[in-house]
């Protein structure tokens, strides 16, 4: 479904969102739909990569990457996402600090004493249209079922043509029970202020708090 105004509305579980058809950057819709840059698989607004600094925190996967399987449950809602360290180098040494960010991601939402300042992680998934994307949910780290030392993985991968080690991560999030974040909402997160709004998701604020 193709918007032109994609800066006034809501962000509805399953729906998609598309941009223009120039066949270049400018068909990305998420600049103009929640306000951070195009062209990449993690994205951001605020200051990066500290999570205090953060205001928001999108991730977009293709799904398609087959050394790299990000992956959506449709029934338990859990979301594995790799980082963005693809050859050999420092774990944490990547051009948009995307893997650095994870790792503050993850520490931040283990330690309780941080809890008053986090940034609101939206998934999306492209649809293989231009550049349309599927708005898959707001989601926070971990799972139930996983503890601080299982919901952030470094795993070791080999590179095909000369064997040359290096560390990547898995991530795990889940998607919280949040069939729409609201427009109000996404403007109050722009102004710095996701925790202290009145139209933040209740079970958002749940999670922050437990």
């Amino acid at each position: 479904m193709l918007m032109d105004d994609l800066g006034e509305l809501d962000l509805h579980i399953d729906q998609i969102y598309g941009g223009s058809r120039e066949g270049n950057a400018s068909d990305d819709p998420l600049p103009k739909l929640i306000g951070v840059d195009s062209g990449a698989g993690f994205r951001h607004l605020g200051q990066r990569p500290k999570t205090s600094t953060l205001k928001l925190l999108a991730l977009k996967s293709s799904f398609k990457e087959r050394d790299w399987p990000d992956n959506l449950d449709q029934e338990t809602g859990i979301f594995t996402y790799y980082g963005d360290r693809r050859e050999p180098g420092d774990i944490h040494k990547t051009n948009r600090q995307g893997n650095l960010i994870l790792m503050n991601l993850f520490d931040s939402a283990h330690d309780p004493s941080v809890r008053d300042h986090f940034p609101p992680i939206l998934v999306f998934g492209n649809t293989g249209v231009y550049r349309d994307v599927r708005f898959l949910g707001l989601a926070v780290p971990g799972a139930e079922d996983l503890g601080p030392d299982d919901d952030l993985v470094a795993l070791w991968r080999t590179t095909s043509s000369d064997n040359q080690r290096f560390q990547n991560y898995r991530a795990k999030f889940t998607i919280l029970a949040v069939p729409v974040v609201t427009r109000e909402w996404l403007n109050d997160i722009r102004i710095g202020d996701a925790v202290g709004s009145t139209q933040a998701p209740e079970v958002w604020l749940d999670w922050l708090n437990y």
